[in-house]
């Protein structure tokens, strides 16, 4: 991993180092695994002022597996006690993440798990470990897999908006939320073909990690809520307890002297413990007094790992008010070429996690992608989505990764503009006259419907991009694709394990199986460094940058104000929804988005905004 530098004054911050006493000699060492917070994708939130008030500084998913790898290959960590406290965390990532501990039990180590609230996720996680503890008087929230899109015609209608949209592929249902009140049988039979597919893979890593059949595992999931004796009973747990007794059940396993380390010392400096900013600020202390530790020095061959994190938008990549992701084409081009143009990255593994957004910025990123796939092997791994225009940028890729959860494909394109005249003439009372010059001068005029004519004009324009669309996916996957590409194209939905059964993806496997091709495509063999595209900036300059809301900005930039994540309607509607319904507020933000994205640029490449399956 690169390391942080620092500038020199910053040395004077060691004399706030305190010195702890010395373990005792022969003490037993285990990594203590803490997620109580969100699982990252892309470090770009890190040091962001919010998590930096609220002492909250989650790691990426990159950075819990590289820790627990490292630690199955310490000859000095003997066990491991992972605690679950409720994380964010989606199934994708508990698929990646049981692989790494399972590399971890395969180096004869033991995983004991404290949890203390079982969902879905989190406890499909827990099933990795050698032994659960399930806390006292808790529960297990197995309920099956819940999923839901939002839709907005009724909204729509009371305000006196219409959505006039367009869109190819009798699958493609993502524009549905805006002209639906329900889905239509074609995107009832897509999500429910999906659902099937995730709820499967969930019932597999449970039921694998606890040694039971998947029978035995649907019955717990129908019976419950299950209280923690219950739980105890059909062995879905190996003990109940408080956390003291856990504790107890470490210092029995590995003595009571049994050191408990919070992170792991890197060969290149110190793994930050980021969970406690005092201790974060120590050790970042201690990091920048190696002043002598030079760019030049510290370069060497190593694989770019390159994130598109979020809806994909024209401009900058900036995080939402509250912490919605986006990928924006200016961040991401210049992120493409920065990587390909670094002569020590020797590979790019390109990490996405988006469900679409821009078709516009979606083709950019196409581009850039595919002009660095010309020069250096390229490498893709698909997150928890990497659908619509989260595909169209995987399409470059020479070999595609993705979890057998992920959601993906969507290939398809749709249209439409809004009409406001309801809302303005008939419930404001305002009026408009329009004079145009041209035939279709008015074609997006928000006062009126499409006519026959310009409608005929719009569905040819997207036909058009989804036929280029069709194009990339073409020339990138060729003879890969089992059968005619219009058969599994055309809007439908598919996880990753139903891809690669149809060539839309090559492999099941994560972000480090991913890495790991790419470093041996270019001859890298085990030790490489390991560089992060978009780069993250100083802490300091970070900080600096959100007190001030000072930005340099990219003369190439291609942008608009009402893309805004701070957009008047976002600030209007979504803190009320926050508070209420935090869980919907998310998906009705990025619906939001699309709908912007459509009133902005007329065609998309998204999908609908999924409230994700818990």
């Amino acid at each position: 991993m690169r390391r942080l530098r620092g500038s020199a004054w910053l040395v004077a911050g060691a004399l706030f180092v305190t010195l702890l006493p010395a373990p005792a000699l022969g003490a037993k060492k285990i990594l203590r695994v803490l997620l109580d917070t969100r699982v990252l994708e892309a470090p770009a939130e890190r040091f962001s002022l919010s998590a930096m008030l609220s002492g909250e500084q989650p790691k990426t998913l990159l950075e819990w597996e590289r820790m627990i790898r490292r630690a199955a290959d310490d000859k000095e960590i003997a066990g491991m006690a992972l605690i679950i406290s409720e994380p964010q965390i989606q199934l994708a990532q508990v698929e990646e993440l049981t692989a790494a501990l399972k590399a971890f039990r395969d180096k004869g180590k033991k995983v004991h798990c404290y949890l203390e609230v079982g969902g879905n996720a989190s406890y499909a996680l827990a099933c990795a470990a050698d032994h659960i503890t399930l806390a006292d008087m808790s529960d297990l929230h197995i309920t099956g897999i819940n999923a839901m899109t939002v839709f907005f015609k009724g909204l729509l209608d009371k305000i006196g908006v219409e959505a006039d949209m367009l869109h190819v592929g009798a699958y493609k249902s993502a524009i549905e939320p805006f002209t639906r009140t329900e889905p239509s049988p074609e995107a009832a039979e897509n999500m429910n073909w999906l659902l099937d597919g995730i709820y499967q893979n969930w019932l597999q890593l449970m039921a694998t990690g606890r040694g039971l059949d998947i029978e035995q595992i649907k019955t717990a999931v129908n019976s419950a809520p299950l209280r923690a004796d219950q739980a105890l009973q059909l062995k879905l747990v190996d003990e109940v307890s408080s956390f003291a007794g856990f504790r107890k059940r470490l210092q029995k396993e590995y003595g009571e002297d049994v050191q408990v380390l919070k992170t792991l010392k890197k060969k290149t400096g110190t793994e930050l413990e980021t969970a406690d900013p005092w201790s974060m600020f120590t050790q970042l202390m201690q990091l920048f007094t190696k002043l002598s530790e030079t760019a030049e020095a510290a370069a060497r061959p190593g694989v770019a790992v390159l994130y598109i994190d979020g809806g994909i938008t024209l401009g900058k990549s900036e995080p939402s008010i509250f912490d919605s992701r986006n990928a924006g084409s200016t961040t991401i081009r210049a992120a493409f070429e920065k990587a390909r143009t670094n002569e020590n990255v020797k590979a790019v593994v390109v990490r996405v996690d988006s469900p679409g957004g821009s078709a516009l910025a979606s083709d950019i990123m196409w581009h850039a992608a595919r002009r660095t796939a010309e020069e250096k092997p390229l490498i893709v791994s698909m997150g928890s989505v990497a659908g619509s225009g989260g595909y169209y940028v995987s399409v470059p890729g020479q070999t595609i990764f993705a979890n057998a959860s992920t959601i993906t494909g969507s290939i398809g394109v749709l249209g439409g503009k809004l009409v406001w005249h309801g809302l303005m003439t008939a419930k404001l009372g305002i009026t408009f006259t329009e004079y145009q010059r041209g035939a279709r001068a008015g074609l997006m005029s928000p006062q009126q419907s499409w006519t026959e004519s310009e409608r005929a004009f719009m569905q040819k324009y997207i036909e058009d991009i989804y036929a280029q669309f069709k194009a990339r996916v073409q020339e990138s996957r060729g003879d890969r694709i089992k059968g005619e590409l219009e058969d599994v194209a055309g809007g439908r939905v598919y996880t990753g394990e139903q891809a690669v059964k149809l060539g839309l993806v090559d492999k099941i496997g994560g972000l480090s199986d991913a890495i790991r091709h790419a470093a041996t495509k270019a001859g890298l063999g085990d030790e490489y460094e390991i560089y992060i595209y978009p780069e993250e900036r100083d802490i300091f300059q970070e900080l600096l940058a959100q007190i001030t809301g000072e930005e340099k900005r990219d003369e190439w930039e291609l942008a608009d104000v009402s893309l805004s994540f701070d957009n008047p309607l976002m600030r209007a509607l979504l803190p009320l929804l926050q508070q209420v319904a935090p869980r919907q507020a998310q998906a009705i933000a990025a619906g939001l988005r699309n709908l912007l994205i459509i009133d902005h640029e007329h065609v998309g490449c998204f999908m609908p905004a999924l409230i994700e399956p818990q």
